[in-house]
């Protein structure tokens, strides 16, 4: 998405009087609407996780976007009081797993990355028995798999896929294919949407920064809680003049009249992320065209499906 083009429908200017720019925002407001990255260790589930940053953090409310397995670790985001919400951009971005796995018979590397990679695009799976989704048939794509290494009858490997595939099912239909049986040893997300290892902290490190919070300092806990704009890094932008701003918070779609700049290759039926000139976010919603239709067209852009922006903080002008 970094590389992704802009292109510019209407120059226009933002008022600083309204808004604000993600980064500026004050820590008790990046708190309350805000979310964290945690690198989850090996035991806990997701939800016992939450639940435990919400009574650390003397949080409202809390809530994880993507589960992980007890026995799994890696990114696991959360959101904080009413950066709940951002819930629909994360939790169904696209994922990458690190996976160890150990096969009932030894096969050579050949033999190993030959059948993984019949797995590449689109795989049919039924969720396994210790998951809590319904068990019945559903298709997921995978983006990107790699053979790692292969040592004894241990497999290291990575996947990139779509939200909802289980890596645990790729593990039993791959030991299937070989002949072979396998069950998974290690698991570790690395990557969700446009979200690294590298933006993850651990609990201790949160717990500390926020008792440097409630002692003064605020650095350390700035840098382990994100703006919710964060999470749509890697959803593609439809910004709008300052004039649209208040009606689109309010519900209103998107009309190509209070677009002023938007990025390359939006598809129909996208989901976008409608943003300001300062790069607030102000909704997520579908696109009703395409980006070249949205520069070159008159008509409804976008339909709006989720608010996170308050209203009143753009006024109300209904001139484009």
């Amino acid at each position: 998405m970094k590389n992704e083009t802009w292109y510019t429908r209407q120059e226009s200017e933002t008022d600083p009087e309204f808004g604000s720019i993600p980064e500026k925002r004050s820590l008790e407001e990046l708190i309350d609407q805000g979310f964290i990255v945690v690198d989850k260790p090996f035991g806990p589930t997701s939800n016992q996780i939450s639940y435990w940053v919400k009574e650390e953090l003397d949080l409202k409310k809390t809530g994880h976007f993507g589960t992980l397995d007890p026995n799994a670790t890696g990114i696991l985001p959360i959101g904080l009081n009413r950066g709940t919400r951002i819930n629909p951009a994360l939790a169904k971005a696209s994922k990458e797993y690190i996976f160890e796995a150990e096969l009932y018979k030894r096969k050579s590397f050949d033999e190993i990355q030959e059948a993984l990679e019949t797995f590449q695009g689109i795989n049919t799976q039924v969720p396994p028995e210790k998951s809590a989704v319904k068990k019945q048939e559903r298709e997921r794509e995978v983006y990107e798999l790699e053979l790692i290494e292969v040592k004894e009858k241990k497999v290291l490997g990575r996947v990139k896929c779509e939200s909802g595939f289980y890596v645990r099912v790729l593990i039993s239909q791959l030991g299937e294919k070989l002949g072979a049986g396998a069950e998974m040893v290690e698991l570790r997300r690395t990557m969700q949407g446009g979200i690294s290892e590298e933006d993850a902290s651990t609990l201790q490190d949160i717990v500390d920064a926020y008792h440097f919070y409630r002692s003064g300092e605020q650095q350390e806990l700035r840098d382990v809680v994100y703006p919710i704009e964060k999470a749509v890094k890697n959803v593609r932008k439809v910004v709008v003049k300052d004039s649209a701003v208040n009606a689109i918070a309010n519900g209103a779609d998107l009309g190509t009249s209070g677009v002023s700049k938007l990025q390359d290759n939006i598809e129909e039926q996208e989901t976008v992320a409608v943003m300001t000139l300062k790069g607030e976010l102000i909704a997520l919603g579908e696109a009703l065209m395409t980006s070249e239709n949205m520069y070159g067209e008159d008509g409804t852009a976008v339909k709006t499906q989720n608010v996170y922006m308050k209203q009143g903080l753009y006024p109300k002008r209904w001139k484009q």
